[in-house]
């Protein structure tokens, strides 16, 4: 038996007649290329800064707050979740119960450090706030007041301070809850607020 042998494994393919050429030609004289699209590359369209794009993705992905309280750069100052009310003074973290504020009112845990922000700007209270909430994390500390003042002296007498800071501090994951202060802390003026100490998924309240 004579001629070449298909190489292994690949199928013998005979090599097309002239017929056969010219019935390919006949029946695709009428195709053309399709033109390549001239694509452009999609233009960025978001205005944050770097610093904003990190702490929404540490936001995403649970790490925010507690990991970088320096994320007070990045919360809002009117962003108001659901489960605050401002007007009730106190505020409970999603995932923890009722139970929680009632101890924090009944003193379970005392006051272990204050930071007076009473007549500060807004700019300087965050900045304030945001060394303040890194040192106790850093120390370990559990239970701290927050004079913010009462606002009698704010334009149109809103108390723009006080309001901001109990937003601020509803957008932080290392806040569990708060509640306004006895007065001899300050009463409405000052917040009792309950810090979560080294986080971990399924730790207890």
């Amino acid at each position: 038996m004579t001629g070449t042998k298909p190489a292994q494994g690949r199928p013998h393919t005979a090599p097309l007649s002239a017929e056969d050429r010219a019935l390919f030609q006949q029946h695709t004289q009428d195709v053309h290329p399709i033109p390549r699209p001239q694509r452009q590359p999609a233009s960025p369209t978001s205005t944050l800064s770097d610093q904003q794009i990190r702490e929404r993705r540490r936001r995403a992905t649970g790490e925010d707050a507690f990991a970088s309280p320096t994320a007070l750069r990045a919360l809002s100052d009117h962003f108001q979740a659901a489960q605050l009310r401002l007007d009730e003074g106190s505020f409970l973290q999603t995932g923890y119960g009722p139970d929680l504020l009632l101890k924090l009112k009944q003193g379970k845990w005392p006051i272990e450090a204050s930071l007076d922000l009473h007549g500060a700007t807004l700019d300087q209270a965050r900045e304030r706030l945001d060394r303040f909430l890194a040192t106790c994390l850093a120390h370990q500390i559990k239970c701290v007041c927050i004079v913010h003042g009462k606002g009698y002296g704010s334009r149109n007498g809103k108390p723009v301070l006080k309001d901001t800071i109990r937003r601020w501090l509803s957008q932080l994951v290392c806040v569990r809850a708060y509640i306004e202060c006895h007065e001899h802390h300050g009463g409405s003026g000052a917040v009792q607020v309950l810090l979560r100490i080294n986080p971990a998924p399924g730790d207890p309240p």
